[in-house]
């Protein structure tokens, strides 16, 4: 019995003392939304098919990478967000334009409302550029 004692607590100060989640130089990582500047929708989907749709962005610095598109939809409408994880460590600043493609599955007959985030205006409101696109058979 005061094995099995002697062997939990060895465990336990072992787990508690041998790892540290702050090593001190690790760089820390936010996560920032970024605005579209322009998309490239075609006239039409087609039901059923993948479509890419070309989305342009620019990076105001090299600390930045593209993390992802984070999409909310409600029925037919899309609400779209370019993410991107940031660093905090020196960064160069400069404009650097960047294309990545959403793939969209037109899963439902009618017309698409796509919302993908520009920036925010002059009374922090998001503003949005706005696309209807039908679905053809």
């Amino acid at each position: 019995m005061k094995f099995k004692i002697l062997m939990i607590f060895t465990i336990v100060a072992v787990m508690l003392n041998g790892c540290s989640i702050d090593d001190g130089d690790a760089p820390v990582v936010n996560y920032e939304v970024i605005p579209v500047v322009s998309v490239e929708l075609p006239q039409a989907f087609t039901f059923g098919q993948i479509h890419t749709i070309p989305v342009l962005f620019d990076f105001t610095n090299d600390c930045q990478q593209f993390a992802g598109f984070e999409v909310s939809s409600n029925l037919n409408e899309r609400v779209i967000t370019v993410v991107a994880s940031a660093t905090n460590r020196d960064c160069e600043e400069g404009l650097v334009r960047t294309q990545r493609d959403l793939r969209f599955l037109a899963a439902s007959n009618g017309t698409y409302v796509f919302k993908f985030f520009n920036g925010l205006d002059v009374n922090n409101e998001a503003t949005y550029l706005e696309y209807t696109i039908p679905v053809e058979e």
